[in-house]
């Protein structure tokens, strides 16, 4: 894996050319400009061929802006659409704020053309993406 993303005590994104696919890991989701460079790398990632991202937010606190969760469904998901991902996999988190937060991004990204799914780890995550 190859990081392309990295803000210390936030996040960290990786690439993982063999099978096509990014891993996420939040640590916090209050900094918004962190999660818009993040995201915006993300999408990069996607034009460059990457179908599989799992967004790891297991250990993450705090929750996105309620802004930033509409760019998401504006901006954010139709790009991962337009690109082509295929697939996305929210690794559910601890924090029940923070749960509540990614239930609301998998509900906003059902309109478009890839499938996002939960899991409970990495291992599951991956498994519910073998097929893409």
């Amino acid at each position: 894996m190859n990081s392309f993303y990295e803000k210390e005590g936030f996040v960290t994104a990786n690439i993982d050319l063999s099978d096509k696919s990014m891993y996420i890991k939040w640590a916090k989701l209050s900094n918004d400009s962190v999660i818009e460079e993040c995201c915006l790398a993300q999408i990069e990632q996607v034009k460059n061929g990457v179908i599989r991202m799992y967004l790891d937010v297991s250990d993450a606190v705090g929750v996105p802006k309620q802004e930033r969760q509409k760019w998401f469904e504006t901006v954010l998901f139709p790009a991962f659409s337009e690109h082509g991902l295929k697939v996305a996999v929210t690794i559910l988190p601890a924090s029940a704020i923070t749960k509540l937060a990614s239930k609301k991004w998998v509900e906003t990204s059902s309109p478009f053309s890839f499938d996002m799914f939960e899991a409970k780890d990495l291992a599951s995550a991956k498994e519910l993406a073998k097929g893409y």
